[in-house]
């Protein structure tokens, strides 16, 4: 059997998370399970990437700083392997104390690590004070790390208008500095892919078309391709894109998708979405008859449908629905 290079991908230590944003890809939030990447599968992970051909990855979640030693040990597994750290993501949560962050970084140092992005946008800031992204910049480029601010423009941003930093921001109160309508202007900004809690956003940004307008033969390209994708804390692969679908690394990387354990990827990837259709119409599914804002959405609708009564190996993980439903 073939096996397919990863190129490029990413590693989620957890799916835990400090803060709860509206655009989160993967759902994360304080009320997911505090589950964090083992040393075992750190190792797991380490090998199966060197394997397919992995030079370097980047580490995220979740918020991967909430178990600063699942996070260490994890990238001695790398180190192990051979494998680089292209950055770390973060949200800067813990940057409190410019000692704490400084021993921190230090240790990540030690280690090998030479890059962090530090996310600043409007959805975060309503769980992240500004002052502590702002704090963690300022260190890192006293440590000779290199970062970046993802995105840097809400950073210079935030800072021109004159943003208590430290301080969070409720909607109501960011509708009243940043405008009515800063939620869909910072998604389009922002480029997002509409998928994850970004789902909620396309709601307003698109035009409801009806389920069979959505329909395509066409097998679906993301749900199996290995650009971007990242594979979790338990082994499992997830398609760049695709939250809530994924499975088990060497099966993923082998196309190995048999029907029966993955019911749902094995339709998408051989017969599109209108497989799907008529898989989860087959156990009960009846479209929104308002329609969906994006064939991503009618594709979530029938995976969430089917994680309730026809549960499936690919239908995971399982606190992404119960993220998506809160």
């Amino acid at each position: 059997m073939n096996r397919r290079a990863l190129n490029y991908s990413g590693v989620i230590t957890n799916y835990v998370c400090t803060a709860s944003c509206r655009h989160c890809m993967f759902g994360s939030s304080p009320t997911r399970p505090k589950n964090f990447i083992t040393a075992e599968m750190s190792d797991k992970v380490a090998k199966i990437l060197k394997n397919a051909g992995t030079y370097s990855v980047h580490i995220g979640g979740g918020e991967p700083f909430m178990n600063f030693e699942a996070l260490c040990t994890l990238i001695k597994a790398l180190n192990k392997y051979g494998i680089g750290v292209d950055y770390i993501e973060t949200n800067a949560f813990w940057c409190k104390d410019d000692a704490f962050v400084l021993d921190r970084l230090n240790a990540l140092k030690e280690l090998g690590v030479t890059s962090v992005m530090v996310s600043v946008d409007p959805f975060h800031i309503e769980f992240v004070p500004l002052e502590r992204a702002v704090r963690l910049c300022v260190l890192l480029d006293k440590c000779d790390f290199e970062y970046f601010v993802w995105k840097e423009q809400y950073l210079r941003k935030f800072i021109s208008i004159g943003l208590d930093r430290s301080k969070t921001y409720s909607k109501d109160e960011l509708c009243s500095v940043l405008g009515e309508n800063y939620i869909i202007e910072t998604a389009s900004e922002y480029g997002l892919g509409m998928n994850g809690k970004a789902l909620n956003i396309a709601k307003d940004l698109y035009e409801y078309r009806p389920a069979d307008e959505w329909l395509s033969k066409a097998p679906c390209r993301s749900v199996s391709s290995v650009s971007h994708c990242h594979i979790d804390l338990c082994g499992n692969i997830v398609p760049p894109g695709c939250p809530g679908i994924s499975a088990d690394a060497e099966d993923f990387i082998c196309m190995s998708f048999p029907e029966e354990k993955y019911p749902v990827l094995s339709r998408l990837v051989n017969g599109g979405i209108d497989s799907l259709y008529s898989y989860a119409c087959e156990n009960g599914f009846v479209a929104d008859k308002k329609g969906y804002p994006s064939r991503c959405s009618l594709c979530f609708a029938m995976r969430a449908y089917l994680n309730n009564v026809r549960p499936s190996a690919d239908i995971s993980p399982k606190c992404f629905y119960e993220s998506m439903r809160e």
